[in-house]
Parts: structure tokens; sequence; C-alpha cells
């Protein structure tokens, strides 16, 4: 396993100088930086490239959500875990939707999180387990909120995918318009087809206008934020 190289963002200086000291002994963990806000977190990655940031989840003097926003919009391979000392479901799920892939409590055992650090460095999504069970049920009552409000149930992309087919649009158009491969505008068609029992796409077409879902969604989009 190559030497992953992390960046240690904490304002609580006996936390971070701990543990990084801890971390230093291991062979597979480089600490690059120790960073005490997220303004210099966002500074210190540009220089020093690191594979892997832990930042604290209340961070100082920038907003833990906007310094992984900024991390991940300058430097998109690095990999960022959040370190926190609470289980705080709103949190975490807002550290994912910034674009964390791990979200870690400060009391975690030395050999849990160097080898969560490895996982993560590696490309893998890691969550404590205390704290994996609470994102599982967020994203479950998100995905029943979705079906419950969205026309006919679709999802979001459905819904993209049943608006320009609407419009006329041919599959490699759809594709084109929305970034995905024309075999993915099949697999959603299919999808769309099964859920609303239709046959083919004159009869989506024919069902979206009769049913006014075509100007539902069409409002939906037009409605400010």
């Amino acid at each position: 396993m190559h030497e992953i190289k992390v960046l240690l963002a904490d304002d609580k200086e006996v936390f971070r100088e701990g543990l990084a000291r801890l971390l230093e002994e291991e062979e597979s963990i480089k600490v690059v930086a120790q960073c005490v806000n997220g303004e210099q977190a966002i500074e210190k990655v540009k220089e020093t490239k690191p594979d892997v940031v832990l930042i604290d989840n209340n961070i100082s003097e920038c907003d833990s959500s906007k310094a992984v926003r900024e991390i991940k919009e300058k430097s998109p391979e690095v990999r960022i875990a959040m370190l926190t000392d609470c289980e705080n479901e709103e949190e975490l799920f807002s550290a994912i939707e910034s674009g964390a892939t791990g979200y870690l409590l400060k009391d975690t055992k030395v050999g849990e999180l160097v080898k969560s650090i490895e996982l993560i460095g590696n490309g893998e999504i890691v969550v404590s387990p205390p704290l994996s069970e609470k994102l599982i049920g967020k994203f479950a009552s998100m995905r029943k909120k979705e079906a419950e409000s969205s026309p006919a149930g679709l999802t979001e992309r459905e819904i993209e995918i049943v608006r320009l087919l609407a419009k006329g649009a041919t599959n490699k158009e759809m594709a084109e318009k929305l970034f995905i491969a024309q075999n993915t505008v099949k697999v959603h068609l299919k999808n769309i087809l099964e859920k609303l029992q239709l046959r083919n796409r004159q009869q989506l077409v024919a069902y979206v206008v009769q049913k006014g879902l075509v100007t539902e969604i069409m409002e939906t989009e037009e409605q400010p934020d």
C-alpha cells in the first residue's frame, strides 16, 4: 500500500497535535500539514497536495461544509473526512452533500481510524458505525419523500427524461443534454414505462400530456428556490 498523505484541520491544538503524533507512527500515513481553521486548510491543500483531509466539523473561521466544497472544487481528487465528537445526523448529511467521503467520530480507536483513513485514501466511503444507520435512514426517508412528491413517483432524473421526451427529443439529444450515455437514457425510459405500466414512448407522451405531468414538471422547475 502506498503512503497516504494526510492534512489535519482542527482548531483544538491538543487534539490535532496528539492525533498527528499518533498517525505519524503509522508506516502507511504521512501527515503533510496541520491547519487551525478552514481557510488555512483550503490554502494548504493546494500547497501540500494531500490524499486525505481530516477536518473538524466545527472548525473556526470557515464553515466546514463550505471548506469541503471549496477544496473539492479546486482539488476534486482529494478525499475528505469530517471529524466529529457528536452523532448529529443533520451535520452528517450536510457533510456528505458537500462532498465529504468520510464521517468519523473523534473517539474512534486509533487502529480503526487508521484503517478508515486507508480506505478513504483508496476511494472508499467510510462512516463511523454509530452514524451509518442514521445515514441510511436519512436517505431512505428522502427517497420516500421524493417518491411521494414527484409526479407519478418518478425520480428527478426520470422527470428530466419525460420533459425532454415530451419536447420531442431523441435518445441521442437527451443523452447530450443530460451528459449521460444513450444506453442510460434507454434504461431510464424502460424504468419509466414500467412504473407507469405503458408499452412505448408514444403512449408515454400521450400519458404525461393527458395527466398534465409535463405542465406540473414545468411549474415545479420555474418555482424560485
